[in-house]
């Protein structure tokens, strides 16, 4: 009875933690203070390419309001330029798989960040 328990804690740990591992993280970097006051530094959006390569998962930890996604290519083609409203999880498709060298950038104006992929 024990190792079923066992081996059922391990099956529940893989199905959490493997789609995690699946995915590519964006690391942004820049500025966006809008409507934040925290003792951190750390930026309120964190993404990840799912590993399809065609989906982009933005999370905000914060309402941002509207913001303008922009996503370039490596040869510097705007293949998504779209303003979202931020909500906790955002998933954007593109219509082309995201290369090595693209480009994530997130504005509203008077804040920027952006990630390399």
């Amino acid at each position: 009875m024990k190792t079923i328990k066992k081996l059922g804690n391990l099956i529940l740990i893989l199905t959490i933690s493997l789609p995690c591992f699946a995915k590519k993280k964006v690391e942004f970097k820049g500025d966006f203070r809008k409507w934040i006051k925290t003792s951190t530094s750390e930026i309120p959006i964190h993404g990840w390419v799912e590993d399809n390569n065609k989906d982009l998962l933005l999370e905000f930890s914060t309402n941002l309001g509207t913001v303008q996604v922009t996503v370039t290519n490596s040869e510097g083609e705007i293949v998504y330029n779209q303003s979202i409203v931020t909500k906790p999880s955002v998933v954007i498709s593109l219509d082309e798989e995201i290369r090595e060298g693209a480009t994530v950038s997130i504005t509203d104006g008077k804040n920027l960040v952006y990630g390399e992929i």
